[in-house]
């Protein structure tokens, strides 16, 4: 037969779960702009009939119900949607990275339109052209050096920002790798206490909801692949290399290469293995300090020393209006250091050692020198003799515009595709204020009913001891 306190323990019961799982809706409600919270549930089911099946059971007329409990508070989340944002959100991190120093790179090589190197190119051509027309006269000369002067700077100055720019990415790998480490070690740890809390049957749901979204950034900067066991602790693998496992983080190790001035990477564990990453902010910063930028800078470069060389050619043939011969235009090598000669840049007799003349004889007039050094931009020299310089020139500008819309296309595809998904996430994990006000609503009336159930049992309880006189 039940205790005479039966039903005052089943009413208690009935107020604990309510008081519980408004307690749960009041978390969800606090946290309804938090970011990374998931919402949570509380499953109130059963407790056990009274009384269990057995052969000694007393004889009644059936199982009573002994009231109900909160058994578990569960998150509510979708790993489907959330390995797709994971994996979404690596490859805007590499648009998003190749948008920005790509974009960067064209802002130093393509702008201001009035003052790049094209239109100084266009420029230089257009001065020795006039140099042809009237080789004898000084202000075309002069017009010519300063046009030359100008040029030559700006590609010194160009090529020393996208050195600089690479560097300065660089420095960004660096940084990101230090990025990466720490949200290993912070994984790991939380790996740790997840792991502790989950042996102990209970659910570590806030802990869970910071690990997610440390996963999350984690999977901006390089892609992961992740696994669970069976104390819901995260693995976390780099093209089959754990970064973390279980509560253990294996960083990785940026090494300075002293001759390049450069990084490489490596495992800590296992040593000297390279790192290998395909996508994420890591992957597009590799990807653009080692291949990008560098084609651009020997671009630069290439198109220097053609210049160099192939006006130099002519221009020592030719004759000064000094008579002078044998003097270089330019000086230099590269993209680096490439300048106006000395002799040309000289404030007295600069100006009369260029050489427009292809001899003394023809002297001031001839300007066979000079229509030389003015068809070279028609010459196909460059690319194994298939290209101008002009038409090199405007494939470095165009490739690097291709690019670089490449990435803004892209970026602008996967900042859309994440809201997308991020919107469907909120619709499962995000807090809905107006159902939780409904659950508040309905978790207040149950707790209201089973406080009835206890009062009532309470008056019933006063009668047989108060009236009745009889003890429990």
């Amino acid at each position: 037969m039940a205790s005479t306190f039966f039903g005052l323990e089943t009413g208690v019961r009935g107020l604990l779960t309510h008081q519980q799982a408004l307690e749960v809706t009041g978390q969800n409600m606090t946290n309804s702009s938090t970011p990374g919270y998931s919402r949570q549930r509380a499953e109130i089911t059963a407790t056990d009939p009274f009384t269990e099946p057995a052969f000694t059971r007393p004889k009644v007329a059936g199982q009573m119900g002994t009231g109900s409990e909160v058994t578990e508070v569960i998150r509510i989340r979708d790993q489907i949607i959330d390995q797709q944002i994971q994996q979404q959100t690596t490859t805007q991190g590499y648009w998003n990275t190749r948008q920005d120093v790509l974009g960067q790179a064209e802002r130093i090589v393509n702008e201001p339109a009035d003052s790049n190197i094209r239109s100084q190119v266009d420029a230089y051509w257009v001065a020795l052209q006039e140099l042809a027309k009237t080789p004898e006269s000084q202000p075309t000369r002069s017009t010519l050096r300063q046009t030359a002067l100008t040029l030559t700077q700006s590609i010194r100055e160009n090529y020393t920002s996208l050195k600089d720019l690479r560097s300065d990415t660089n420095d960004k790998i660096v940084s990101t790798v230090t990025e990466i480490n720490r949200y290993a070690d912070e994984i790991a740890h939380l790996n740790k206490q997840i792991g502790e809390i989950t042996a102990l049957d209970d659910h570590p749901n806030d802990l869970m909801d910071k690990r997610d979204q440390l996963v999350e950034e984690l999977s901006k900067d390089v892609n992961i692949n992740t696994s669970f066991d069976k104390l819901n602790r995260i693995t976390i693998q780099i093209n089959g290399i754990p970064l973390v496992n279980g509560d253990t983080a294996d960083p990785i190790l940026a090494l300075s290469d002293n001759n390049k001035g450069m990084v490489h990477l490596e495992w800590s564990v296992p040593k000297h293995e390279n790192v290998v990453v395909t996508n994420g902010n890591l992957a597009g910063l590799l990807q653009l300090r080692d291949q990008d930028l560098p084609k651009l800078m020997d671009s630069m470069d290439s198109i220097s020393k053609t210049l160099i060389n192939e006006t130099n050619q002519i221009h020592k043939k030719g004759f000064g209006l000094d008579k002078s011969t044998g003097v270089n235009f330019f000086k230099g090598s590269s993209a680096a250091d490439i300048d106006v000669s000395e002799e040309i840049q000289d404030p007295e007799k600069g100006l009369n050692k260029i050489a427009a003349s292809s001899n003394v004889v023809g002297l001031p007039g001839n300007n066979e020198t000079a229509q030389q050094m003015a068809d070279l931009q028609h010459k196909l020299l460059m690319l194994d003799d298939t290209s101008t310089m002009d038409g090199f020139l405007g494939n470095i500008v165009g490739d690097l515009a291709e690019k670089s819309l490449a990435a803004q296309t892209n970026a602008a595809h996967q900042n859309t595709l994440l809201t997308s998904l991020d919107n469907r996430r909120q619709s499962v994990s995000g807090v809905n204020l107006d159902e939780e006000t409904a659950n508040m609503v309905k978790f207040q009336h149950g707790y209201n009913a089973a406080a009835k159930v206890v009062s009532t049992m309470d008056a019933m309880l006063g009668v047989i001891i108060n009236d009745l006189k009889v003890s429990p």
